[in-house]
């Protein structure tokens, strides 16, 4: 007993240790610092060559080779998880049609080791720098994750008959699943959103990430350490899974999805409006307009829409935009009056892309309304064919409805994990004997992300139109 007690209070010093230099690395006056200088993520320069180590936050998402070798990443990943995860669901179903080397852990093991390598390698190299920055992000969690479901059936595998036979199972397609949808958000964002487009809110979710990594962290460290005191033999082996439980349920694949697949649909909707959107911060930004500036050219033939945006209370001028200075200044001043009512207002500007790039550079959003809808011009953010700026409400109504439903994603997502995660630690088992499988915990996690999913396809068939 007095072994027991002392190494209880090893466990407890050892852990208190660990909270006190978590809080201090991730909360102290250093990263702090470090999370002031650190930006969204960087794109890399063109010359330098795209190999399977890029990280996901320098990849080049307007680079024909980066989405490439993603999309590679992406299809690994996902047929060799489904390898390990279709027999076993046809075991469960049937288990007499599933031969048994099918569902052997050293083949699992082999099947899933290139996924965790080369698949997954883009997503530990950024969430381990991230961790060594001390500004942790999803990329973080979801490596901490995949790696303890990896680590520890491969345990499985090397010591099976040190454990006790409710602790051979194995979590290889946890790490399958947990890496394919991590890379499949970042897919999709490359392939379907505007080239280095910044997205703030995108910004506010790696934020939250900040704060939620080192709380998870924590929270498994406890979880192994309660569950290694006070559970039943084998104490060890159970706390370990417990905590790798915590640890998978709280991988932040929802929350990494909100963003981006929210943007993807909306960007989808906007461009079968007729609107082809170039900055995806644009389309955030739209939902502050509260002043709109026509050039005086395609301003007759946007009568219609005028009156419709000062019915909706939103200020409207009308400038000559061939003089440069005097749309640009007037423009300025128009904005000068938005900053001082505050709020985040923001002004948009439609022209018709002859005007000077200045003016376009003048407003926050800038739409250009041309018959050749696929131009590019320099600082417009949304070209139309539409006439008469008629985007211009729909455009608003859509950059509203797609904050909305990033908003319930991230609350969505927060909610998961708020429940998630103590039931994942066992608070449960007091009352009802039941502890979460790690295998439960990442079907758990499949779930909120097909909520979100399905969630933001929503945005597809938004009504912008009134």
């Amino acid at each position: 007993m007095g072994l027991n007690l002392f190494i209880a209070v090893i466990c407890v010093v050892v852990a208190l240790l660990l909270t006190f230099l978590t809080i201090r690395f991730f909360f102290g006056a250093r990263a702090r610092a470090t999370d002031a200088e650190t930006g969204a993520f960087r794109d890399q320069p063109e010359q330098e060559p795209v190999h399977a180590g890029d990280t996901l936050r320098t990849r080049r998402s307007d680079n024909a080779a980066s989405i490439r070798l993603l999309t590679t990443q992406v299809v690994v990943a996902a047929v060799l998880t489904l390898l390990v995860i279709i027999p076993d669901l046809l075991h469960m179903m049937r288990p007499s049609i599933v031969p048994g080397w099918l569902i052997a852990p050293w083949l699992h093991a082999i099947i899933i080791t290139p996924v965790m390598f080369y698949s997954g390698y883009p997503i530990h190299i950024d969430g381990w720098s991230a961790i060594r920055r001390r500004v942790p992000n999803m990329n973080s969690l979801a490596s901490v994750g995949s790696g303890a479901a990896y680590v520890y059936s491969l345990l499985v595998c090397f010591a099976e008959d040190l454990l006790p036979d409710s602790m051979h199972d194995v979590y290889f397609q946890v790490t399958g699943v947990i890496i394919t949808l991590v890379l499949l958000a970042r897919l999709m964002s490359d392939r379907w959103l505007p080239r280095r487009a910044a997205f703030p809110l995108q910004t506010k979710v790696d934020r939250l990430s900040r704060i939620l990594v080192p709380i998870v962290f924590l929270i498994a460290v406890w979880t192994f350490v309660v569950w290694l005191i006070f559970g039943r033999q084998p104490a060890f082996a159970r706390a370990l899974l417990i905590a790798i439980g915590v640890l998978i349920i709280a991988c932040p694949v929802a929350l990494g999805w909100a963003a981006p697949l929210a943007a993807t649909f909306a960007t989808d909707r906007a461009r079968r409006a007729g609107m082809r959107v170039l900055t995806t911060s644009a389309l955030q930004q739209a939902q502050d307009v509260r002043a709109v500036v026509f050039s005086s050219t395609l301003a007759d033939a946007s009568r219609e829409t005028i009156d419709a945006l000062l019915d909706a209370g939103l200020g409207v001028d009308v400038v000559d935009a061939s003089d440069t200075d005097d749309a640009v200044r007037r423009i300025g001043e128009r904005r000068a009056k938005l900053d001082i009512d505050g709020d985040d207002a923001a002004l948009l500007f439609v022209g018709d892309g002859h005007e000077d790039v200045a003016v376009r550079n003048a407003a926050d959003i800038a739409v250009v309304v041309t018959k050749d809808a696929d131009a590019d011009f320099v600082h417009a953010d949304v070209v139309t064919d539409e006439p008469g700026g008629a985007c211009v409400p729909q455009l608003i109504r859509l950059s509203k409805a797609m904050v909305r439903n990033i908003q319930e994603n991230a609350i969505w997502a927060f909610v998961f994990n708020l429940i998630g995660i103590p039931i994942a630690a066992g608070v449960l088992y007091p009352f009802t004997g039941w502890t979460l499988d790690p295998s439960l915990a990442g079907l758990a996690m499949f779930l909120s992300s097909l909520a979100v999913l399905l969630n933001a396809l929503r945005l597809r068939h938004a009504h912008i139109d009134r």
